[in-house]
This record gives C-alpha cells, sequence and structure tokens, in this order.
C-alpha cells in the first residue's frame, strides 16, 4: 500500500515520465527505499490499469538513454498524470495509513527470538556493531537536518520521527546489551 501512495503522492505533485519517478525515489531514498525499478513500473502498470493514473505519451525534454543521458533533447516519453479517481484513492490510502496500527513481527522480533542461540559475547558484539550503525545514521541525520539546506516539512517530519525511533531503540540496545552481560 505504502509503494502506490508513494508513486501517486509523487505525481499529485506534478505529471512526471518513468524516469522521474525513479530519479524522485533514488533521491529520497529514504522514504522509498525498498521501491526498486521493476516495482515502480509494475506499480504504474497497475494504477494506470485501474483507473488511478492516466498514460499520454509527449513530446519533452528529457536525457537520453545510457550513454546520451547527459544530452537533453525532445524526446517522446510516457507521462503519468494522476486522475480525479486517483486523487480520491490516494487520499483513501493515506488516511487509512495514517489511522491505522497493525501489530506484527518485524526482523528484530525475528532475530531477538533466536538470539539465545549466540554466545552473550557474541551476542552483545553484534548488539554493539548494530548500535554504532544506528548512532552513525542518527548523527548523518541531524547533520542533514543542521545544514544550511532548506528542509520542508514533510522532511523535518520524517527526519523527526525516524530520530525519535533511533533514539527508543538505542537506549533499548543499550539496556539489553546490559541485560545479557548481567545474566
Amino acid at each position: 500500500m505504502y509503494k502506490q501512495v508513494v508513486l501517486l503522492g509523487v505525481l499529485l505533485e506534478r505529471p512526471m515520465y518513468g524516469q522521474q519517478i525513479r530519479e524522485f525515489i533514488e533521491m529520497h531514498h529514504d522514504l522509498a527505499n525498498h521501491i526498486k525499478k521493476p516495482t515502480i513500473y509494475y506499480q504504474l502498470e497497475r494504477l494506470v490499469a485501474d483507473g488511478y493514473l492516466e498514460l499520454r505519451r509527449e513530446t519533452v525534454e528529457a536525457p537520453g538513454p545510457g550513454a546520451a543521458h547527459e544530452e537533453v533533447a525532445l524526446r517522446e516519453r510516457d507521462l503519468y498524470y494522476i486522475t480525479e479517481r486517483g486523487k480520491e484513492y490516494f487520499a483513501t490510502l493515506l488516511r487509512d495509513m495514517i489511522s491505522t496500527f497493525t501489530p506484527g513481527l518485524n526482523e528484530v522480533d525475528a532475530w531477538l527470538f533466536f538470539l539465545h542461540h549466540l554466545t552473550a559475547d557474541e551476542a552483545c558484539s553484534l548488539l554493539q556493531q548494530r548500535f554504532l550503525l544506528m548512532e552513525a545514521y542518527r548523527n548523518n541525520i541531524v547533520q542533514q537536518m543542521g545544514s544550511d539546506c532548506e528542509v520542508d516539512a514533510a522532511h523535518r517530519l520524517v527526519n523527526e520521527h525516524k530520530l525519535m525511533l533511533l533514539e527508543a531503540e538505542t537506549r533499548w540496545l543499550v539496556q539489553t546489551i546490559e541485560h545479557i552481560r548481567a545474566e
């Protein structure tokens, strides 16, 4: 569902052709880092088939393929436009995503369940590695937020949410490492 929200939300900003959508996703990789190129096109095809997007072939200024990528010229491209039905679907999906919570297991829960198969030293070492990676990621976000680049409200909210989650998990990791060492 989030993939459709991302694609529809991107196209609410303006019509785009596939390469522009991919570039937007690459530029905002934290927002949509799980959406790969084949998935983008698959989802776009589904959204067109369901009447949420309209596909129009137009002549636009665009880079060329492969080695000609730096060469911008007038080229034929299939542009994706969000339809009124697509705007309504986006609003429904967005409201559903905001207002619901689906508990369930995730990757962390899976490895926690089997953590006892490692020695205490190895478990603590691996958890410490995870902690350091998370701290580096957190510091990167803080640095981005403190840079001179102007950050829009949406990116600020996303980054604040990430920082809160990272803070909670790093606190938990420290407590877990202490707990394992104490046993």
